[in-house]
């Protein structure tokens, strides 16, 4: 199942049947999944992925809904977003625990890379301006890095799909129909 855009932003998956019929995996949620980003297949789609924890991490993101708005990361170039980000995280410069911790509490939004198994291999970013939002992707270790142009909202009303899908609420984050 896909919802949302391959060539935008878009979740991929698929449930693994015979896990889910059987009571002590069903909770897990077994399937497979890859994110679509600018046309972009991210994350490996391999059998035994946990749907489950990908679900718990797009709610860490939408937690931070209305908080990624950076009006200097949103003019910088993609690889010095990506450098900034990274750097604040994950970077040992020798700063203070106050500064990690300042640096954890206003960078820590911008990263939606899922912490699962199958996404290690990338970094996934997410800044909004007043207009747009951009999603920059890449592999970790490498220079090479992708964008897509998202519309504000669109990410995390994709991630609302993906979880109701899931859930296999049959209105795909459309509001149910009035009854008259």
């Amino acid at each position: 199942m896909l919802v949302g855009n391959k060539e935008r932003f878009g979740i991929e998956f698929e449930r693994e049947l015979a896990k889910s019929s059987d009571p002590s995996l069903a909770q897990w949620e077994y399937g497979r999944i890859r994110w679509w980003c600018g046309g972009e297949a991210v994350g490996n789609y391999e059998p035994d992925t946990t749907l489950r924890d990908v679900a718990i991490e797009a709610e860490r993101f939408l937690a931070y809904e209305g908080q990624r708005r950076d009006d200097r990361l949103i003019r910088a170039s993609r690889k010095q977003v990506a450098r900034t980000i990274a750097q604040a995280l994950f970077d040992d410069r020798g700063q203070t625990a106050e500064q990690v911790q300042a640096d954890e509490e206003k960078y820590r939004r911008f990263l939606v890379t899922p912490q699962v198994d199958v996404f290690d291999q990338w970094d996934i970013f997410l800044v909004d301006g007043a207009t747009k939002s951009r999603l920059i992707w890449g592999r970790v270790e490498t220079d090479t890095l992708g964008e897509s142009e998202l519309r504000p909202g669109e990410f995390e009303r994709v991630l609302r799909l993906f979880q109701r899908a899931l859930r296999g609420d049959s209105t795909h984050g459309r509001p149910p129909p009035r009854k008259r």
